[in-house]
């Protein structure tokens, strides 16, 4: 029975350690940075080969001062080079990219003071930007003499489909023992987030699109807010208490932890995030901060966050400056470390800052702090709503679900596109008490809560989505009706029935200019027969009459008589309608003629 119990211990203590570290708690005002094992991936991206033209640095990131501060910062990171190593192939990987492509910025940050964090090595320990649900492993064993006796070993996986139901840890894993831990149900320990929109200018609320999407314009600037929940972890914390004995006397050391959150555009979305020129402007444009009043414990680690038009990646590193006061929770504490975290308010001096990383020959002394009694006041003691405000976000236009509504006088079309958001996580400890030894790790990524679940693209899916909505509007042009063309008036043709004479009076032009004004000089005269015979002229072609307008005025001669027969062929375009000039050459010619003949006979008589 003894050691039936001592098993179920130790397994109880590996898996409180594997939980214990998770808050996601960050002050995006602080102005210290990353801790030493993530300063030197810093420095590795910042030393990715120089050939690659795409990449768009806005600083090098000042990190090779955490290199040479000394060896403490690198024995404390533990995984440090791992971390550098695993960063160095991402960054030549970017760096090695199609130039159309640029890669992220960076900003330079002065890396934090290593007693005030722990190593992270996310990009290492969960490098899919899409894990969702929680994984948790422990193994524990005792040391008895120069024997090991393991203790424990446990693998339990929580997917993001078992989060939405009811069950316990233990129904979805039936090898596990049941314990305080294990009667968690599955969505206890699974962390959530939500997604929501507004305008930069604050004329607008933000909206979770979990009603409809959210409509947008391409002129206008948005933040984006990611809201996480970590209730979840502490719901693991304090039933790991409840189940261990003496859980407060428990040593913790070499912990890491840390967070990533990405942000990206769906295909159909076409838009951008700001990418900061230097530390002040992306502190300005990225902020994370506690939701519900309680201190935060983690911060963004802008040196190792990066930004790109299409996508940012932003880390998160344990940071406990802005831990208030909290009571020792070993039961052996000496009188210089009755109080952690803060200030003291009665002397006025700073009290000690446990980070669960101390050196073997620091034992006597830090076993005293770095303990599982105080983890767990650390983490009920900080902030378990936490949001992330991404500011200057572009939205330019979207291509799914289009719809074309059309009126009399406009047609109108909406389309729509989604922004994905992801939060991913771990934590890794050593734990033990007197000849038991152990490891625990608590891997988690965060699923879409169902109060603010998608109203689009978040349907029968665990993703963190919100999905925005165009409107374009075309207003109709009516087309122009041409002016009818004036219908010319039908000619009346002369009548000459019955003998009789048609009028010597053409029809006049509608306009003092003539019809035709290439006509030559009489070459529309008519011709007509008279009784006499055949005159000159009479079988021209008879041109048509046009009508005419009504005359303005009195032409010379106008009111002259008609004259039968001569005045149908003698019209000339003169004017002249009674042939005055006509008359006055024939008689001319005539008394000519007269002449010539009383000359002629004269010349004969003589």
């Amino acid at each position: 029975m003894k050691k039936k119990k001592l098993k179920v211990q130790v397994a109880a203590l590996a898996m409180t350690g594997a939980i214990a570290v998770a808050p996601l708690t960050v002050r995006a005002e602080e102005a210290s940075a990353a801790a030493p094992a993530t300063a030197s991936t810093s420095s590795t991206e910042a030393s990715a080969p120089a050939a690659a033209p795409a990449a768009s640095t806005a600083t090098t990131p000042a990190t090779s001062t955490a290199a040479t501060t000394g060896t403490s910062t690198a024995a404390t990171a533990g995984t440090g080079a791992t971390a550098s190593t695993g960063t160095a192939a991402t960054a030549t990987t970017e760096a090695s990219a199609p130039a159309a492509v640029a890669a992220p910025v960076t900003v330079a940050e002065a890396p934090a003071d290593p007693a005030t964090t722990v190593p992270n090595n996310v990009d290492t320990v969960v490098p899919d930007d899409n894990k969702q649900g929680t994984d948790i492993k422990a193994n524990a064993s005792a040391k008895l003499g120069f024997f090991t006796l393991p203790l424990a070993d446990i693998n339990a996986s929580i997917s993001a489909k078992d989060a939405k139901g009811d069950k316990t840890i233990a129904e979805s894993n039936p090898r596990l023992e049941n314990n305080s831990i294990t009667a968690l149900k599955n969505k206890d320990v699974v962390m959530q987030g939500d997604l929501s929109i507004a305008k930069e200018d604050g004329a607008e609320t933000y909206d979770s699109t979990a009603t409809a999407a959210h409509d947008v314009n391409k002129e206008d600037s948005y933040s984006l807010k990611a809201d996480l929940d970590v209730t979840a972890v502490n719901n693991s914390i304090n039933a790991s208490a409840d189940f261990i004995p003496n859980s407060n006397d428990i040593s913790v050391n070499n912990m890491e932890t840390g967070l990533r959150a990405t942000f990206s555009f769906g295909n159909d979305l076409e838009g951008s995030f700001h990418t900061p020129t230097d530390l002040e402007d992306a502190k300005k444009h990225y902020e994370l901060s506690s939701a519900d009043g309680s201190p935060m414990i983690y911060r963004i680690n802008y040196a190792n966050s990066k930004f790109a038009k299409d996508k940012v990646s932003i880390a998160m590193d344990l940071d406990l400056t802005k831990m208030t006061p909290l009571v020792n929770r070993y039961s052996s504490a000496g009188a210089n470390y009755k109080n952690l975290y803060g200030t003291d308010p009665v002397t006025g001096k700073e009290n000690h800052i446990e980070n669960y990383n101390y050196p073997a020959s620091e034992y006597k002394t830090r076993y005293q702090t770095s303990v599982f009694g105080n983890l767990k006041e650390l983490i009920n003691n900080s902030a378990k709503k936490i949001q992330l405000v991404m500011k200057g976000v572009k939205l330019n236009s979207a291509s799914s679900n289009p719809v074309e509504t059309e009126t009399e006088n406009e047609k109108t079309t909406t389309t729509e596109g989604t922004v994905h958001g992801t939060l991913v996580g771990y934590m890794k400890a050593d734990m033990g008490m007197n000849r038991v030894k152990g490891k625990a790790s608590y891997v988690w990524g965060a699923i879409q809560n169902d109060a603010g679940r998608d109203s689009v693209t978040g349907q029968n899916n665990d993703k963190v989505n919100l999905t925005v909505k165009f409107t374009t509007t075309e207003k109709k042009e009516k087309p122009v009706q041409p002016e009818e063309p004036t219908q010319p008036v039908t000619p009346v043709a002369p009548s000459n029935g019955g003998g009789s004479t048609p009028s010597l009076a053409p029809a006049r032009p509608s306009s003092s200019a003539p019809s035709n004004p290439g006509t030559v000089l009489g070459e529309s005269r008519p011709t007509a027969s008279t009784p006499a015979g055949e005159v000159l002229g009479e079988n021209r072609e008879t041109p048509v009459a046009e009508t005419a307008e009504k005359k303005q005025g009195a032409v010379l001669g106008e009111s002259r008589p008609s004259v039968k027969g001569v005045s149908d062929r003698a019209t000339v375009a003169t004017g002249d309608y009674n042939f005055t000039g006509l008359w006055a050459s024939l008689f001319g010619i005539s008394l000519a003629a007269l002449a010539g003949f009383v000359v002629l006979q004269k010349k004969k008589e003589n």
